[in-house]
């Protein structure tokens, strides 16, 4: 694993298909403030070069990013998704979403939950999306033509996913966090769950892009090639 930063990790979108963008929390004088810094990450010359904003947010949100961007007030500490028939759909830590049509505009706001617990995360799979819900011990699958639960996978009295903290897809595939160290897998074919890596330290998210990922911890974030 390398080491590419101590600091708070705010967010990381997909760059390119072979680097992301990280968005890293840089502490101010005042303890209440801080600031944020982009940096793009490239896994095959293993550089870390700095970024703008204006990348950032065009990758995150689309050709709408300016309007967007304008309308949230706070555009690092959610999850985006392009949908596809171009609008924009965001989600915070504590369930409050937006939709954003083709212009940019806001066309709903609202709330996801499940059982009157708030959802979290974003990961989108075609005309779906995937979110964990930590309460209920799922992640959950969404269409995104009506935004209603499609499919459900764990569940509160159940040991798939204990506690899950993210949730992300790849090539098919799920990978999620939970259990404090676990980073458990769902086959995108049958939706088996199995076990993919196990930490000696907690994960609070894990990133799979191909043959590389970035795991984030507590003490520091890290990318990984072939999960080593």
């Amino acid at each position: 694993m390398q080491l590419i930063s101590t600091k708070d990790i705010v967010d990381i979108v997909k760059y390119s298909d072979d680097s992301v963008i990280m968005v890293e929390k840089i502490p101010l004088s005042n303890p209440a403030q801080y600031k944020v810094q982009y940096s793009v990450v490239d896994f095959k010359t293993k550089s870390i070069d700095v970024s703008t904003k204006s990348a950032y947010l065009l990758k995150k949100f689309g050709p709408n990013f300016k309007r967007i961007s304008e309308i949230i007030p706070n555009f690092v500490q959610c999850e985006a998704a392009v949908l596809y028939d171009r609008r924009v759909l965001v989600i915070y830590p504590n369930g409050e979403a937006g939709i954003f049509d083709r212009e940019g505009e806001l066309d709903w706001n609202g709330t996801f939950d499940y059982h009157g617990s708030p959802v979290k995360c974003l990961s989108l799979e075609g005309k779906y999306f995937w979110n964990i819900c930590p309460a209920e011990n799922c992640v959950i699958r969404y269409s995104c033509q009506n935004m209603k639960v499609d499919l459900r996978i764990g569940g509160k009295e159940s040991s798939t996913f204990i506690n899950p903290s993210y949730i992300c897809y790849e090539n098919g595939d799920l990978y999620v966090c939970c259990d404090n160290n676990k980073v458990r897998k769902i086959d995108g074919s049958n939706y088996t769950v199995s076990d993919y890596l196990n930490f000696t330290n907690t994960i609070k998210r894990y990133y799979k892009f191909g043959d590389y990922a970035i795991a984030v911890m507590p003490q520091g974030t890290y990318v990984m090639e072939n999960n080593e």
